[in-house]
């Protein structure tokens, strides 16, 4: 017998993105996973020295949740 709330539980959407980028790859598609755990790559110099210059200008807290205005216009 389960419990009816946990029957009501909705999936998690990482997991649907998962099974759509796993739907993709078996189509053929060139997937670089980021939906769940680490890639199996490093991360890019350019972006690590980016990353250090952000520490060092302070800028070390989360940001809007739609990302930095700078961000949202480069999109």
């Amino acid at each position: 017998m389960v419990c009816r709330r946990v029957e009501e539980l909705k999936s998690f959407i990482v997991m649907d993105v998962l099974e759509k980028a796993q739907e993709m790859e078996r189509a053929g598609e060139s997937i670089i996973h980021l939906e769940v755990g680490e890639p199996d790559f490093d991360t890019p110099e350019a972006i690590k020295e980016a990353a250090i210059e952000a520490i060092r200008r302070g800028e070390t807290h989360y940001t809007h949740s739609l990302g930095t205005q700078l961000l949202r216009e480069a999109i």
